[in-house]
This record gives C-alpha cells, sequence and structure tokens, in this order.
C-alpha cells in the first residue's frame, strides 16, 4: 500500500513539473498569461482531488453504515435484556436486603430514642481510679 502511494506521488509530481515546464517555456502569450493559466490548472486538479476524496469518504462511511448496522442490533438487545436483568436486581435487593436492615436500624433508633427520653439524656462515663466504686454525679 505504501508502495502504490509513493509511485502515485512521484507520477503526480513528474506531471505536475511537465505542466509547469510546458507553459512557462511555451509561447502562448505574456507571462501572465501562462502563470494564469498554471493557476488555473493547480485549481482545477485540486477540485477533482477534492471531488474523489470526499466520493472516497462517502463510500467509506455507507460502507461503515451497513457493516455496524448488522452489529449494533444484537448488542442493543443484549444491553436491553441485562439493563432489565440489573432492575430485576435492584428491586430483590432492595425488597429482601435493605428493608429488613432499615427496620432493624429504625427500631434501634426508636430503642435509643426510649431510652435516652427515660434516663434524661446521656450518660457520661466518669474517670475512676484503680480500686474506686463508681460514682455518679
Amino acid at each position: 500500500m505504501k508502495k502504490w502511494a509513493i509511485i502515485g506521488g512521484t507520477i503526480a509530481v513528474v506531471l505536475l513539473i511537465v505542466i509547469i515546464v510546458l507553459l512557462y517555456l511555451g509561447d502562448a502569450g505574456p507571462i501572465t498569461a501562462r502563470l494564469r493559466d498554471i493557476s488555473i490548472i493547480f485549481i482545477s486538479l485540486l477540485g477533482i482531488l477534492g471531488v474523489i476524496l470526499m466520493a472516497a469518504l462517502v463510500g467509506a462511511v455507507l460502507w461503515l453504515v451497513f457493516t455496524i448496522k448488522d452489529k449494533v442490533v444484537p448488542l442493543l438487545e443484549t444491553l436491553t435484556e441485562t439493563a432489565s436483568r440489573l432492575k430485576g436486581t435492584t428491586e430483590f435487593m432492595t425488597e429482601q436486603a435493605v428493608q429488613p436492615v432499615i427496620r432493624v436500624a429504625g427500631t434501634v433508633a426508636r430503642m435509643r430514642a426510649v431510652t435516652k427520653t427515660v434516663t434524661g439524656g446521656k450518660r457520661r462515663p466518669v474517670a475512676r481510679k484503680k480500686g474506686e466504686l463508681r460514682s455518679e454525679k
């Protein structure tokens, strides 16, 4: 592939040099007219090259679209199935694992609140020396 690109580029450069030399050395009129002709030829060649490249890009995009279309549809179906399984797993975990934990945490919080209300607040530990009984303030 690289070999053919080098050969094609070399041929294009040689052709352009030949065209420039023939137009520049010819007796077609003043130098400005010859330079104008050279410019027109370059602009035409660049236009043709642009059209060829755009056609190649459109062909490549169409090929990609038709190639990917066959692979994307099964992928989307698999993705949909996975999402529905994940939804089911999430619902199961919410109902079977999380709700009991929330209920237990709520019960513990209620018991703490009741204990706090009954005892009149938080109990603070009292510093004791070794051998002393615990004294409350």
